[in-house]
């Protein structure tokens, strides 16, 4: 048991630090290598002859007095080999630089440079939260807008992600509470083109969208949100909030773009109608039957849904969305888990001559790949699809050689992202359109194509 966390104290590995503790050591020693390389040479200087007749002590002391001193005490390099001299001129200049640098950035920290820096910014983008979907949205940012200014809001819970996303997108990294009038103030809101909530707490989202309207109401149109429930996004469809902001859920998302781009094709290739087995019926699967309902009405004439909790979280969506009258539907309780429950699937299948689609999204990673592909490997003609949280560089591996797709759902999220978030500000109300979802090699939404997801009708 860590005894620091026992006491409330949260102390972050080295790794979480490591681009900036790797780049600053390795100066550090190069310049110490250097200036032992000197003296050990037989570099003599003015101040300090004695100095090259001394032991390797004395002459390691005066070489850490570099980073004090400069060489001011001891005088300038006057004999020896020319290497020896030049390693020593650089370890003079270089050794007082690293230790003014130290000083000044404790400093700034000091006197709050932060404040400062926010204080000239205009045009850039606010996101609030550390978590995969900040990073996804700002990878493809990057790829975009190399140079837009970029200021992430974290919580002190978030510090270990804080040196990624200096390091690897340039951002400018601020440690608060996204709710904190405070801290909104310091964002210079009024000048940003865009502000995205994409913390992981939808009532901290939420909260700082409303909190953010009554700042800087000008900004609306141009504030993001995320909201991970959809029950709760559906209730909240008609508010004020929804209105005014562009809020978006990632599954419903996710989703959309999983039906536009795999399964209508599928369906327009085969015949006679197909079967769709919904493998977890959790918010995800939930959302995959709403855009079915919506986009591919008549292309499947029945729905197999096996869950843990298939009747409970069907009489749910029946009260949420609403079942379609244009298929059946049959539901298996039962663990994805459980071969019993798959026998119960095939049983169901055995008289059906359709090419059957199977969304396995159980929510489990391991789960969802290895049922994914037990099923591509009994049904040849299946269209067999696995989600993933995270995107694993093997499954694209056996995804090929299986059958089986996989695909994650936060970078789907992420590139189906509309294109007027990476840009400039502009002063068109605009969210997202699940229908018109991108496929990950297509282009941008075009701007007519951009609805707000909060009047759609998802379900947990």
């Amino acid at each position: 048991m860590d005894p620091f966390r026992s006491l409330g104290i949260e102390v972050p590995p080295i790794r979480w630090h490591w681009p900036w503790f790797r780049g600053r050591t390795i100066l550090l020693a190069a310049t110490i290598a250097l200036g032992l390389i000197g003296f050990l040479s037989g570099v003599s200087v003015t101040e300090r002859p004695g100095v090259v007749h001394a032991g390797l002590l004395v002459k390691v002391y005066y070489t850490l007095g570099l980073f004090l001193f400069g060489g001011m005490d001891l005088g300038t390099p006057e004999a020896g080999p020319w290497f020896g001299r030049a390693s020593l001129w650089i370890a003079y200049f270089v050794a007082p630089m690293i230790t003014a640098s130290a000083v000044i950035e404790a400093v700034l920290r000091m006197v709050g440079a932060d404040a400062f820096l926010l204080s000239r910014l205009k045009g850039h983008i606010v996101v609030a939260g550390c978590g995969r979907l900040t990073q996804l949205y700002l990878e493809r940012l990057r790829q975009t807008q190399p140079t837009i200014g970029v200021v992430v809001v974290g919580t002190p819970a978030e510090a270990h992600a804080f040196a990624n996303l200096r390091e690897l997108y340039r951002a400018q990294v601020v440690e608060g509470d996204i709710t904190s009038e405070a801290l909104l103030r310091r964002l210079r809101l009024e000048h940003a083109a865009r502000v995205l909530l994409l913390t992981d707490d939808d009532f901290t989202n939420l909260d700082a969208g409303a909190r953010i309207h009554h700042l800087v109401p000008s900004v609306d149109a141009h504030v993001v949100v995320h909201v991970s429930d959809l029950r709760f996004l559906r209730s909240m469809a008609k508010t004020g909030l929804a209105r005014r902001c562009q809020v978006f859920n990632g599954h419903q998302l996710a989703a959309a773009h999983l039906v536009q781009v795999h399964l209508l094709e599928h369906f327009e290739r085969t015949e006679p109608c197909d079967v769709v087995v919904l493998a977890g019926f959790g918010r995800f699967g939930q959302s995959v039957l709403d855009e079915l309902q919506k986009r591919a009405e008549g292309a499947f004439d029945r729905v197999i849904i096996v869950d843990l909790e298939a009747t409970q979280r069907t009489s749910i969506f029946a009260e949420q969305v609403g079942f379609g009258s244009g298929y059946r539907r049959e539901i298996i309780d039962g663990d994805l888990r459980d071969p019993e429950a798959w026998a119960q699937v095939e049983r169901a299948l055995t008289l059906s001559k359709a090419a059957p689609v199977f969304v396995v999204g159980s929510g489990d990673d391991r789960t969802d790949l290895r049922i994914g592909m037990r099923v591509a490997s009994r049904f040849s003609r299946a269209l067999v699809i696995a989600r993933s949280d995270r995107q694993w560089s093997f499954a694209e591996d056996f995804s090929r050689e299986s059958g089986l797709h996989v695909f994650s759902v936060a970078r789907l999220v992420a590139e189906s992202m509309p294109e007027p978030w990476f840009g400039p500000r502009t002063e068109r109300h605009v969210g997202i359109d699940p229908a018109a979802v991108r496929s990950p090699s297509a282009s941008m939404l075009m701007p007519r194509q951009i609805v707000n997801t909060a009047t759609a009708n998802p379900a947990e």
